[in-house]
């Protein structure tokens, strides 16, 4: 994020003065205001800043027609602003193009300014708007690459992940901390949370590139949903129980094959099996172990939801790569 700041903040630097230096060589009035409009239409992302330079200069376009004809019908004077704004603020809603309605009405002003009208003048203040949108458009033809850092994000996701599987397989056979878990988990929702952020920037700067990383963690995220879903459920499973060690043992196994090279299906495999071992069981006898089959079966199904993630995860990545290679 620091990296992305200290990036817009250079770039708006940047641009501002060259549009102010620009419009002042070319002798255009008011040449600060390009500098403005500059700023203004600068926004986090490539494509914000597209959509809100095309926005701004349709805006202004609106404006300065309409500016026209108010003050050509009622005059200069300052009460014709007024009716100028009574028009123009319903008109830009109604066109979603609001966030011009400031610079915009900073153009209409010098039209009061000026007192008049002539092509000149009407040239100068088109010249303002396509020089302060027209560069700060250009600087976000440079956007920072994120992809690196995404997918050292992701793996730092994964390593979570499967840190938090291996721990819930130890539960079923060992006293642990729940604070070891919270910890866990707490740390797999901030990294989620900060690359997604990321994601989504990188996504509207790279216009041309796929969405992969993005659905990607989505995935992930749901992934998570399903490992907290998961530890409601493993606590109603004592680690006493006599079949503990089986549940451990498969949870621990989805844990190592997370890779790309896994072999997800044997661990499905597995956990079907072991659906039927429970299944020919006999009865629960009691409520407590009828809640503890309970949980060993929803832990079945949030294993083989986790699972078919995974396996989507990874032939996604898959046909990325063989695309990739098609390329070269």
């Amino acid at each position: 994020m620091k990296k992305t700041l200290l990036s817009t903040t250079i770039k708006t630097a940047i641009a501002a003065t060259l549009s102010l230096i620009v419009a002042k060589y070319l002798g255009l009035e008011f040449s600060s205001s390009a500098g403005i409009i500059t700023i203004l239409d600068i926004f986090e992302t490539r494509q914000d800043t597209l959509k809100g330079g095309f926005k701004r200069a349709l805006s202004a376009t609106i404006a300065l027609i309409l500016g026209i004809l108010v003050f050509e019908i009622f005059d200069y004077k300052t009460w014709a602003f007024g009716i100028y704004l009574l028009l123009f603020v319903p008109i830009s809603f109604l066109l979603k193009i609001e966030l011009g309605l400031g610079p915009s009405s900073v153009i209409v002003t010098h039209l009061l300014s000026y007192g008049t009208i002539n092509s000149q003048i009407i040239i100068n203040e088109l010249g303002l708007v396509l020089i302060g949108t027209g560069f700060a458009m250009l600087t976000n033809l440079y956007a920072p690459e994120s992809q690196v850092e995404l997918i050292d994000w992701i793996e730092d996701i994964d390593g979570d992940i499967k840190d938090i599987l291996n721990f819930y397989g130890n539960t079923l056979v060992k006293h642990l901390d729940v604070e070891i878990y919270e910890g866990k988990i707490k740390k797999l929702e901030y990294d989620i949370d900060k690359a997604l952020d990321l994601a989504i920037i990188e996504k509207d700067n790279r216009i041309e590139n796929s969405k992969n990383l993005l659905i990607e963690l989505n995935q992930r995220e749901r992934e998570m949903d399903l490992l907290k879903e998961m530890y409601d459920d493993l606590k109603e499973i004592p680690v006493e129980y006599a079949d503990g060690k089986l549940i451990s043992d498969i949870i621990i196994d989805t844990s190592n094959n997370l890779t790309e090279d896994g072999d997800m299906v044997t661990v499905k495999n597995r956990i079907e099996f072991l659906k039927e071992h429970f299944n020919m069981m006999e009865l629960p006898e009691t409520h407590e172990d009828f809640l503890i089959r309970s949980a060993i079966f929803q832990v079945f199904r949030s294993l083989n939801q986790f699972i078919d993630i995974r396996r989507n995860i990874n032939l996604e990545v898959f046909e990325s790569l063989t695309e990739n290679k098609g390329d070269y």
